[in-house]
């Protein structure tokens, strides 16, 4: 970061004045300047993130990158009934512990132990993991209906006879 040599900045963090580089850090989600011994202290930590400079290289030009496409199709999955005995029937046909399972998917062994119990039913993430590592299927497809229009019974209070809408005035 090039500046006049009277210009003194300051450490944003322990707020003394920085001799030498100064650091352009984002930490915490915030853009900082930072001295080199809070830079090292808060990078070593990983809440220290170095900014670099976005100047493009002289003589080169960037294409035009076309709009990325994004689809809005939402999947809605559910759960099957039998989840629980799937899942165990599927460990122990590949020899594999409660322990081992859990290891392969990064959970408790209780958490395990509740979901094959039935007393616990995984998360739809956690589902798709163990479809792919214990190659069983436990999520459906679950179909949308289109909802209704929703009209109150006469007499009935509703929010919009409640709530008095202010506009700020242009």
């Amino acid at each position: 970061m090039a500046r006049s040599p009277k210009e003194i900045l300051y450490c944003e963090v322990c707020g003394q004045p920085i001799h030498g580089p100064v650091y352009r850090a984002e930490v915490d989600g915030v853009e900082m300047n930072l001295c080199p011994s809070c830079y090292v202290k808060l990078s070593r930590s990983g809440r220290a993130v170095l900014i670099r400079s976005r100047k493009p290289k002289a003589g080169v030009k960037k294409r035009p990158q076309p709009p990325r496409r994004t689809s809005r199709i939402l999947e809605a999955l559910e759960l099957v009934e039998d989840y629980y005995e799937r899942i165990r029937q599927a460990r122990t046909s590949l020899g594999w512990t409660q322990a081992a399972l859990a290891q392969r998917l990064r959970i408790s062994e209780s958490m395990l132990r509740k979901i094959e119990s039935g007393k616990m039913k995984p998360s739809i993430d956690l589902a798709k993991k163990m479809e792919r590592i214990l190659k069983i299927k436990l999520l459906e497809p679950v179909e949308i209906e289109e909802e209704e229009d929703f009209t109150a019974p006469p007499g009935t209070l509703t929010l919009g006879d409640i709530v008095i809408v202010r506009r700020d005035e242009e």
